[in-house]
């Protein structure tokens, strides 16, 4: 298993094959299969994946960042925001599967944000209810499944 079963298994939204994928020696992954049209899809899925834990610990007050929830609503700002409305937007334009993750992006991206402005505005109660719940997670599944489909699309699979 590899990178490609990995992508293959979160597109489907099976999250324990695509833990086993990845589990597996690292032989089967190569960087570069993972880079089509400037866009690393295996870095904007880890970057996703991990806000869960960027949000959890700033609800808990332990985490050091600073953030903002006036530029984390910008869905144009990460490495694939700043991709689906620059190089990706043309290659892309034809796909059904690009049209739905960028609008599930910026979905993320509000529902992010709204957790850090709950924070700052001292309602953690409300921030962690809205990071616990489903709004939050289907939004980020969904997201990183998205892109697993784009990356097959792209990859002609």
């Amino acid at each position: 298993m590899g990178l490609i079963d990995w992508f293959n298994a979160l597109s489907r939204g099976d999250e324990k094959s695509a833990q086993a994928a990845l589990a597996k020696p690292q032989s089967g992954i190569i960087k570069e299969e993972a880079v089509i049209d400037g866009l690393d899809f295996f870095a904007a899925i880890e970057a996703h994946r991990k806000w869960k834990e960027r949000l959890t610990a700033y609800v808990q007050g332990t985490s050091s960042e600073k953030l903002d929830y006036t530029a984390i609503c910008r869905d144009d700002q990460c490495a694939l925001g700043k991709w689906i409305y620059t190089s990706g937007a043309t290659p892309m334009a034809d796909l059904s599967v690009f049209h739905q993750l960028k609008a599930k992006h910026a979905q993320f991206h509000i529902t992010a944000s709204r957790v850090v402005e709950l924070v700052q505005h001292n309602d953690k109660d409300s921030a962690q209810k809205l990071l616990a719940g489903d709004e939050y997670a289907k939004t980020s599944i969904e997201v990183q499944r998205l892109i697993s489909k784009l990356y097959g699309e792209m990859k002609g699979q």
